[in-house]
């Protein structure tokens, strides 16, 4: 990814009138967000007592740094998010939590460097935030990854991916569609074409700067990174949970 598409993708996600509707947003376009997050908290082979150390990818509005605590109330995290503004949203959510949450304003591509005394962590995790990189970018910040996990630590991840059939890429999108504008008239009272939908979908995939893999080429990607276990724990249709452990 070149400097400017980087730098675009920073911008769309770093706005005032972004941040305020991004939860409600992604309720909206992705309301499997809750299901995933329960997913990631409930796959993670650890007891709600342990001294755990996380690492949150693209924190956003910390939503599943939340839902973390919630599930492992002895957790600390670094949470990460290029975008400054997202970061504040996630210190209002996290306001009570914040002796266990330390905050890092930078990319993934910059991650490595920038955050070169990481070691031993217990788990990174991730929600909708990785899609944006390129495969090398991907492969790369597994690598790091899987550097500065402890033997046995978990990685895990919730986000987006393409289908490598063509038909069911579009049964996918379209099912994908009609749940957003059934959601769209239920809680904005809003009345949408499939069209209107899927244009507003992809002007959202273009300004935020999507690049969308296969679901088999993250799992391939993990295992070129040194996971000896890379696993799908669960998916429905472009959406899906999976990871690796060390």
């Amino acid at each position: 990814m070149g400097k400017n598409s980087l730098r675009e993708t920073v911008y769309a996600f770093n706005k005032h009138d972004v941040v305020a509707t991004y939860d409600l947003d992604m309720d909206t376009w992705h309301p499997n967000r809750t299901k995933m997050a329960s997913i990631i908290c409930e796959i993670l082979p650890f007891h709600r007592d342990q001294h755990l150390r996380f690492l949150d990818l693209g924190v956003g509005t910390g939503y599943l740094s939340f839902r973390i605590i919630e599930t492992f109330p002895r957790v600390t995290i670094t949470a990460t998010d290029a975008a400054e503004l997202m970061v504040e949203k996630a210190r209002l959510r996290l306001c009570d939590h914040l002796e266990q949450v330390t905050f890092r304003i930078s990319t993934f591509q910059e991650l490595p460097q920038k955050e070169n005394t990481f070691s031993n962590l217990d788990a990174v995790v991730s929600s909708f935030a990785l899609h944006h990189l390129y495969r090398e970018e991907k492969l790369a910040l597994f690598k790091y990854i899987h550097s500065i996990l402890k033997p046995n630590g978990w990685f895990v991840n919730g986000d987006i991916f393409k289908t490598p059939d063509d038909e069911l890429e579009l049964r996918f999108r379209y099912l994908h569609y009609l749940g957003i504008q059934q959601r769209i008239k239920m809680v904005k009272n809003q009345e949408k074409t499939l069209d209107q939908i899927s244009s507003e979908l992809m002007e959202k995939e273009k300004t935020g700067g999507d690049h969308l893999l296969y679901l088999a080429d993250d799992l391939q990607l993990l295992r070129e990174a040194g996971f000896p276990t890379a696993e799908c724990f669960w998916k429905e249709y472009r959406e899906a949970v999976y990871g690796g452990i060390k």
